[in-house]
């Protein structure tokens, strides 16, 4: 329910038609069961107009279907980063507004799956990747993750004395 546009009521609805979400490997599974999964018909030749033969999936839940797209449309009023992705698929609203509150819709499901596989609270910014300079960044100043194991203290490292000192205290 941390997702913007998921409510009390929307809430319930995922939950149930989800069911565990261990049953799916990754979010294109979980895609593909609420039918927000694009397929295409098309034989990938350049054609001009719009492509045919695009459509999303047939066989699946149309009632999760109907849930993600119902918070499809209050997160586009609500969060400025559902509203940029819809406005750069319909251009500004002014084509195709179904179409765009699917690409939408699609981003939620993906967004609920990480959220819930990793049972987390979802955030408008998300985390840097590892290995990306904010990551290392990040990493360095001392913010990030422990690296020693938690538990456990660390060792410490006995440095030899130098000569000079040794023979000076015997």
């Amino acid at each position: 329910m941390t997702l913007p546009g998921v409510s009390t009521i929307l809430g319930y609805t995922l939950v149930a038609e989800i069911g565990h979400i261990e049953r799916f490997a990754s979010s294109r599974c979980l895609l593909q069961y609420s039918l927000l999964a694009p397929q295409s018909d098309d034989t990938g030749e350049d054609r001009q107009g719009k492509p045919i033969g695009r459509r999303i999936g047939h066989a699946g839940r149309t009632t999760l279907q109907w849930a993600f797209i119902q918070a499809a449309h209050s997160a586009v009023r609500r969060d400025t980063f559902f509203r940029d992705l819809f406005n750069r698929r319909t251009k500004g609203g002014k084509e195709d507004r179904g179409r765009g509150y699917i690409t939408v819709a699609n981003r939620m499901c993906r967004i609920a799956y990480a959220v819930w596989k990793n049972q987390t609270d979802y955030q408008a910014t998300p985390p840097p990747r590892p290995g990306s300079r904010k990551y290392k960044e990040r990493i360095s100043s001392g913010s990030g993750p422990a690296l020693a194991r938690i538990g456990h203290e660390p060792e410490t490292v006995q440095t030899p004395e130098p000569a000079r000192a040794r023979e000076a205290t015997l």
